[in-house]
């Protein structure tokens, strides 16, 4: 179920909790607690299956924008020093001649390692602004580059600060102001509550 249809279900389960006349005020609590619980583990889980997959996708795209195939003896060694020498550029403008160069002699895997280098640090809040020019002329130069970069930048971590999709669901107004916490230990209460509509009997 997506995070969409898992609050519409806790909705109408608890609507029915509500509707049910054969609960005790108590009995109904505990019932809402549960299925706020039961909610709100399978938006947690949700979130898990959503981030391993994003995990996944992010792995795939850098790989493919900067990464080096299966590389052995000589080749890896390479490969290597050209990252820790990549690593050492500071200055956009000093890395964007260095870039010129190795593009200019061949050096694909210190290209990639100036590019990859170039595009951890253009994701940084304002400072990275001067370093996005090199990421796009490595785009340029690198066929389906172009293409990767946009999904990669576009790509959004699950459950991030600012998502809200897999947030706790709302407590019912009958249980009160109670916490989240405070409606879990409700929920795991010994009470049992029958019926079509407990959660418990779900």
């Amino acid at each position: 179920m997506t995070p969409d249809q898992i609050r519409e279900s806790y909705a109408r389960q608890v609507e029915k909790i509500r509707a049910r006349e054969d609960l005790t005020d108590q009995a109904r609590q505990v019932a809402m607690a549960r299925a706020h619980k039961a909610a709100a583990t399978r938006l947690q889980a949700a979130r898990d299956a959503d981030r391993q997959r994003y995990e996944e996708r992010r792995t795939q795209l850098e790989k493919r924008l900067f990464g080096n195939k299966e590389l052995t003896g000589t080749d890896a060694l390479s490969a290597r020093d050209a990252r820790e020498r990549a690593a050492q550029l500071g200055d956009p403008r000093e890395a964007q001649a260095a870039y010129n160069r190795a593009q200019r002699d061949g050096d694909r895997d210190m290209q990639r390692a100036i590019a990859s280098h170039a595009a951890d640090l253009a994701a940084m809040p304002i400072l990275g602004d001067a370093w996005a020019p090199l990421v796009e002329t490595h785009a340029a130069a690198t066929p389906g580059y172009a293409e990767n970069l946009t999904e990669l930048r576009t790509l959004a971590e699950p459950g991030g600060f600012m998502d809200a999709t897999y947030a706790s669901p709302d407590v019912p107004s009958e249980l009160g102001r109670m916490s989240v916490q405070q409606v879990n230990s409700l929920a795991d209460s010994e009470l049992s509550v029958y019926g079509h509509d407990a959660p418990e009997a779900a």
